[in-house]
């Protein structure tokens, strides 16, 4: 809730209000029959009583100040601004009333009782005071009276309250205050922090599915919304409805019809109609029976049975409850998770309805399908003979170790460089694999990068749907990882005990932040075990220890993007800020949206894979906040993202040549790159360009220490 500072202020108070006011209620029922009762034990006793004048005023204060900032983030305004646009007012209308009507009743009812009873000014009545003096004077049966209505208006709110929330299971913006403590407390990181990193193992009944020989009765997916696991329902149930999610959606921001607070909506919504057609013993078998006899199924309301015949994802015309372009438009960037206050996890669900789409109904975008059969036939997305992994080492004039070519295996070297598809074979990413692999080479560090046997990690295949597909690359590549690393290895690939090394031994570094999540947070599920880090901070760490020393300015404006996989998934953010702050010359400018809050480029969740075809493009939307900055230079630190940006750098200045250019019009020397070139730029020195190590030798450079 902080996150949001004012709102989390306000917040706070009226949640504490909320569980901590109880006894005021105990208190009113007391003053129906005596106007001036007071609890026993706690009543009259100071700090009880200094407590709730803080907590009653913060709560009235508090409800109001929520109040008035939904009405000005009413959707008023063109476009997709408000993050309540989709919000049920009349529930949260009625739960702003409800708070709003039990605060003043507590504060009003303090200012009547300092009256009955004559009260001093004092730090017990700091706040209700002022209305003690406003009821001064008054007539003794008066002032009763006043109590009276006060306490019933008090008691009357709260049944209303009760009553309401009893018959309205689905009015989630009033039962989170219930279930967003059970429902954070159950939240899948059981260290606390948010779901993102790795995706879950696709499970049924509870079990993770063993792909190689699956039981008949397992259930790929989600395509009905019983599927869904106790938390999935817990999670739909307690969505606030607040839009912070919303806000923040990258497909929502660029005119796309997925918006996660929606789609947890539309979900709950569809949950609560089927419910009298599952408790009667309703649903379908994956061959598409009815499991109950039409007798129980007698007694189901008619709108029950027809909220069961809905599709969980299906068009419009198929009366479905989540379109499919819903469905295909997230790019998996983690912003509606890291932004819930209750913990919801909407990428899991999402990928989970993904699963039964692609694995059962082979139902996706085209553009997607060429990617599978490219990583099925090849091991890469693009669909290249394994041979090409490696034709980048002719293009720099230093030695890379291969691993069961120049070196037998990791043990010789500190890291193994993880390069990647897109490292080794897309030619934009492949400068900064270049750029890094001479960086590593001038500071002395002792790396070797895999043969070319590699696959695909998995990434795309995962997070379109593919499970299969993933686990058969990932398990592939554990196998090659594990004997590079000089293992022993079992029937099934896996290091044996006795050959296990510690994790400290097995190093691995990554240029792409998909790669560093996937090696790092999922292989381990796999029997993979690392150390992954990011090469952002094995540079930084080199910088620090003064191995890497920039000299040579680059002079200009420089704005840095966060790859969503980098930063939410992984919360790298410091590493590429610091290595751009010790480049000389160089002034970083922050968009608006950055860290935490920083934009996606739009090809996350197997997205850069498929076209684009509703709304503005994300990663035009992205280079737009960039240009606003006037930057010469737009750095990242993900080829994914060095694509998108320079696809959409080059669009603009294209279009700006033609006089068809929008908006803000980029600089024609502007530049995308990632931050290990600007490094390399850096630390070239001017005068010699052509051999950056200078005249040290590799052997007069010190063992890194290890990252940590």
């Amino acid at each position: 809730m902080a996150q949001w500072g004012v709102v989390g202020f306000a917040h706070w108070f009226v949640a504490l209000g909320f569980y901590t006011l109880v006894l005021t209620i105990v208190n009113a029922f007391g003053q129906l029959f005596q106007p001036d009762w007071t609890l026993p034990v706690v009543g009259g006793w100071l700090p009880y009583e200094m407590y709730i004048e803080f907590i009653g005023t913060g709560t009235t204060v508090g409800i109001v100040m929520l109040f008035v900032i939904r009405q000005l983030s009413l959707p008023r305004r063109p476009g997709r601004k408000s993050r309540f646009a989709g919000s049920n007012f009349g529930h949260a209308y009625f739960v702003d009333t409800v708070i709003f009507l039990i605060g003043v009743s507590v504060m009003v009812l303090r200012g009547l009782e300092g009256a009955l009873h004559h009260a001093e000014y004092g730090p017990e009545n700091y706040v209700s005071y002022g209305l003690t003096q406003l009821f001064d004077g008054m007539a003794r049966p008066d002032l009763e009276n006043l109590v009276y209505f006060f306490a019933m208006l008090k008691l009357g709110a709260s049944f209303v309250w009760m009553i309401t929330v009893s018959l309205k299971l689905d009015m989630s913006v009033a039962w989170h205050r219930m279930l967003a403590f059970p429902n954070i407390w159950f939240k899948r990181n059981a260290d606390g922090s948010t779901a993102l990193g790795a995706l879950q193992p696709m499970t049924s009944g509870g079990k993770a599915i063993d792909f190689t020989d699956p039981g008949e009765d397992d259930v790929f997916g989600v395509s009905q919304v019983e599927q869904f696991s106790w938390k999935g329902l817990l999670d739909f149930s307690t969505c606030t409805e607040c839009g912070r999610c919303q806000s923040q959606c990258p497909a929502w921001n660029t005119g796309k019809p997925l918006s996660p607070k929606l789609l947890i909506m539309s979900l709950r919504d569809h949950a609560h109609a089927k419910a009298p057609y599952l408790l009667a013993g309703g649903g379908k078998t994956m061959e598409g029976e009815e499991k109950a006899s039409e007798e129980q199924l007698a007694s189901v309301p008619a709108a029950a049975l027809a909220e069961a015949e809905r599709p969980l994802v299906g068009t419009v015309e198929d009366n479905g409850v989540i379109d499919p372009d819903v469905l295909w438009s997230c790019t998996t960037c983690g912003e509606c998770v890291e932004q819930c206050p209750v913990d919801i996890e909407h990428v899991d669900h999402i990928v989970d309805m993904r699963r039964y789409q692609v694995m059962i109904e082979s139902a996706f975008p085209s553009e997607a399908g060429t990617m599978l059969k490219n990583l099925e036939k090849k091991g890469n997305p693009w669909g290249l003979a394994k041979k090409q992994r490696l034709e980048w080492l002719k293009e720099v004039d230093f030695e890379v170790p291969v691993v069961g070519r120049d070196v037998e295996d990791l043990t010789e070297v500190e890291y193994l460089y993880w390069v990647g598809c897109a490292g080794a074979l897309e030619d934009r990413a492949k400068k900064t694999t270049k750029a890094f692999a001479e960086l590593l080479h001038i500071a002395g560090v002792k790396f070797a990068v895999m043969g070319g046997d590699e696959k695909c990690t998995g990434d795309s295949a995962r997070r379109l749907g593919n499970e299969p597909l993933f686990q058969e690359l990932g398990t592939e590549n554990v196998m090659a990882l594990n004997a590079a690393f000089g293992e022993e290895l079992d029937d099934d690939g896996r290091a044996t005990p006795e050959s296990r090394k510690p994790r400290s031994a097995k190093k691995i570094v990554a240029t792409c932040p998909h790669c560093l999540n996937t090696l790092g947070n999922e292989y381990p599920q796999l029997g993979g075990a690392y150390e992954v880090v990011h090469h952002t901070q094995l540079l930084q760490h080199l910088v620090d220890e003064g191995r890497l020393v920039p000299v040579t300015p680059v002079e200009g404006i420089i704005t840095y993007h966060d790859p969503c996989y980098l930063g939410r998934h992984n919360k790298i953010y410091t590493p590429p800020r610091e290595i751009i702050g010790k480049v000389p010359g160089l002034r970083n400018e922050e968009m608006h949206r950055h860290k935490e809050r920083g934009f996606c480029c739009g090809a996350g969740g197997a997205r850069m894979w498929m076209e684009e075809r509703i709304g503005k493009r994300i990663n035009n939307e992205r280079v737009d906040e960039a240009l606003s900055l006037n930057p010469d230079i737009v750095s990242t630190a993900c080829p994914f993202c060095l694509v998108m940006l320079t696809d959409s750098v080059n669009g603009k200045k294209a279009a700006a040549e033609s006089g068809s250019a929008a908006g803000v019009k980029p600089k024609e020397s502007i530049q995308v790159v990632d931050v290990a070139q600007l490094l390399l730029d850096s630390v070239r020195t001017p005068a010699d360009p052509e051999d950056p190590a200078g005249s040290a030798e590799a052997d007069d450079v010190p063992e890194p220490e290890p990252v940590k």
